[in-house]
């Protein structure tokens, strides 16, 4: 036997209102975790912008266990929801137990025994929502992908930027290929997206299965594996050519940012495949760009008032891409890319390299133009390298999961509107009928005869008794 103070504790602990206050709580993170972008689940670069943004907030609510970035992960969820389960759950064994000995003891009946029976469904499939939440959250697995225009990407764990597989997930994933044909955003006179639409093909083991338009409320679904578009951004295609004249690097680069107007991104360029005289490996080149979609040209002033083209720099301007231009900060020397840690692709490691300007001043390139930058080349001779921007694309940013616990909710909603029809409805109208059955029924006596109604002498003796 529990101690008195204990089973006080727990009776309280199990009451419905205590439950109520535990699913308070997760709501309330569940609202964080939809307004926050999340790690693994949002851009990696949204995650960062928003612990810059808000350093001091994320680290207060860090302090009571409920990191901003992180809440579905968090201790503080974890006990929230832990203690919901073990409150509702025990509560409804209670209350289930004793309806049960009440319909087995063959109890009347009544209105309130069929709305207690409705109140019990009704709880009874609350707690099975959250069980098929929970188990399609281990049985899933949820993350990000990101494809350019023109590329297709297989749906493999190799393939996402980002990936969190549930504990009870068996690693099999589907394996069909989403291509990206084309994407288009329109924008308000304020320049906010209004909308923004992926046109992509699906194909499974080289054929194809659809092609349609997917959207922010308009996701794509197969083989029980979800897309939905999430956010999008600019893919420069970028070729540079080694002093040998071979193509090194060739292909779109991702940039990020919450501005379209103006995002950042970052080229590596490992294999570039020449050596500088009197270096003992080959060099490496990287960059760090921005690039500005509809540039904004600001003319470079001389001091008698003439405009000097060759130090015209470029701004961000609008959304859409009438005069896209790169600003280009070049780095040669070692990526560190064989030093055995992780490196974000997103992000680049200058600590081994140096700026290839003396001022580590960016330069600009504009689409369809290259830049000739020279190298040594021993003998007082210099080899030229080319960086080339001829082509603007787009990306697609979706976020891709599995859950295998929808069925289930859409099971435990029926049962919950099941539960509430009988509480709200059933009860009420076994009430109606039960008093009006009570008002038209005549009152007979022992021998089958309608009953007269009894003398006002008689009622009158008989209320003074």
């Amino acid at each position: 036997m529990l101690p008195t103070h204990l089973r006080s504790f727990w009776r309280e602990y199990t009451r419905m209102r205590t439950a109520i206050m535990f699913l308070v709580g997760v709501v309330l993170i569940v609202l964080i975790g939809s307004f926050v972008p999340q790690r693994n689940t949002s851009a990696q670069t949204k995650v960062d912008e928003f612990l810059v943004t808000h350093q001091n907030l994320n680290g207060l609510a860090s302090h009571v266990g409920l990191p901003l970035t992180e809440v579905f992960v968090s201790p503080l969820f974890y006990v929230l929801l832990g203690s919901l389960y073990l409150a509702l759950g025990a509560c409804v064994l209670r209350r289930g137990r004793s309806l049960v000995v009440r319909t087995m003891r063959r109890s009347p009946r009544t209105p309130q025994y069929w709305g207690e029976w409705g109140s019990w469904l009704f709880h009874t499939s609350f707690f099975l929502l959250l069980v098929a939440v929970v188990w399609g959250k281990a049985t899933g697995f949820d993350g990000i992908i990101t494809v350019t225009e023109g590329q297709r990407v297989t749906e493999a764990r190799a393939n996402f930027d980002t990936l969190q597989e549930g504990l009870l997930f068996d690693g099999n994933h589907s394996g069909y290929q989403v291509q990206l044909n084309s994407f288009r955003a329109d924008y308000a006179a304020n320049g906010e997206a209004k909308d923004y639409v992926s046109n992509v093909s699906v194909l499974d083991h080289g054929r194809l299965v659809e092609r349609r338009d997917v959207r922010v409320n308009d996701f794509l679904g197969y083989r029980n594996v979800d897309f939905y578009q999430q956010d999008y951004g600019w893919a420069p295609r970028l070729v540079v050519r080694n002093p040998s004249g071979q193509s090194v690097f060739d292909g779109p680069v991702q940039f990020f940012g919450a501005d379209k107007s103006v995002e950042t991104g970052v080229l590596k360029v490992p294999d570039f495949g020449y050596t500088v005289p009197g270096a003992k490996r080959s060099l490496q080149i990287g960059a760090r760009m921005a690039i500005f979609p509809d540039a904004r040209t600001i003319a470079a002033v001389n001091p008698d008032g003439s405009i000097d083209p060759s130090r015209t720099e470029y701004g961000p301007g609008g959304n859409q891409a009438r005069n896209p231009a790169l600003q280009v900060q070049l780095f040669v020397g070692d990526l560190g890319l064989d030093r055995g840690r992780a490196q974000n692709v997103n992000e680049l490691d200058t600590a081994a390299m140096q700026p290839y300007f003396s001022n580590a001043q960016p330069v600009p390139l504009l689409m369809g133009q290259t830049l000739r930058l020279p190298l040594p080349a021993g003998n007082g001779q210099s080899a030229d390298f080319t960086v080339s921007f001829p082509e603007l694309k787009q990306y697609s940013l979706f976020h891709v999961k599995k859950d295998n616990g929808v069925p289930l909710v859409y099971l435990t909603f029926a049962l919950i509107m099941a539960g509430l029809m009988t509480k709200l409805y059933l009860r009420p109208w076994l009430q109606r009928r039960r008093k009006s059955r009570t008002r038209t029924l005549p009152a007979f006596d022992w021998a089958g005869e309608e009953a007269s109604p009894a003398p006002d002498h008689v009622g009158a003796a008989a209320g003074m008794e």
